[in-house]
């Protein structure tokens, strides 16, 4: 065969293949962009949208208070009045401070600053110099809920506040828990002076509590 020819015939077919890889390369190049896009679909996010109920809200965690210790009044008794005259409730400065502080301190639950025992009866506190016992009881048994076997505190002022509602056979349990839980002599003297101001009747309560108070060592 001659060479010319043979090199004729290699030549197109050289020339046949690269026309066909030509085509294929503008067939790709021209392709329309929806169909080399990546796809548009939403990622999710910590942000929920209204086209993609698979992504659901995460709910922020807020402080809350425990169940109270269901620490009520001694059947049979009732309270007239929950509220009272508070020192700072004077529709000015005095008890818009008290207002000021109950919500910094509320504000302050959970956060460790302090422990919420210590922040649940300070609130009682404040709401006890706005004469407002119904809040003042609901705090001191958020804190009785937290400790109501080893602190006597939440236990004395529950005791002091149905003192000064006129519910003296709670209050004496309250006081008589107190002692059982925290037996100091500033307790027993307490529930001392509570009995021989309220129970003069009851000499035995009395007799032993005054010689739990000179047994006392601390």
């Amino acid at each position: 065969m001659n060479i010319r020819y043979i090199y004729a015939i290699i030549g197109a077919l050289l020339i046949l293949v690269a026309g066909i890889w030509w085509v294929q390369a503008n067939k790709v190049s021209d392709a329309p962009a929806e169909a080399v896009a990546t796809s548009t679909e939403p990622i999710a996010t910590s942000t929920p949208s209204s086209s993609n109920t698979s992504v659901q809200p995460v709910a922020q965690q807020q402080p809350t208070s425990p169940t109270p210790v269901p620490f009520a009044l001694i059947s049979g008794e009732t309270v007239a009045s929950w509220d009272f005259a508070g020192t700072h409730k004077d529709g000015g400065q005095l008890e818009a401070k008290v207002r000021a502080d109950i919500t910094r301190l509320k504000g302050l639950i959970n956060s460790g600053t302090y422990t919420n025992y210590e922040l649940y009866v300070s609130i009682a506190n404040q709401y006890e110099l706005l004469g407002d016992g119904k809040q003042e009881f609901t705090y001191l048994n958020y804190a009785l809920a937290i400790d109501s076997t080893k602190t006597g505190l939440a236990w004395h002022n529950m005791g002091k506040l149905l003192e000064r509602l006129g519910a003296y056979k709670s209050a004496r349990v309250a006081y008589d828990r107190m002692v059982a839980t925290q037996p100091t002599a500033q307790y027993i003297r307490a529930r001392l002076e509570f009995l021989q101001a309220h129970m003069p009747e009851d000499t035995d309560a009395i007799a032993q509590a005054e010689a739990d108070l000179a047994a006392s060592t601390w």
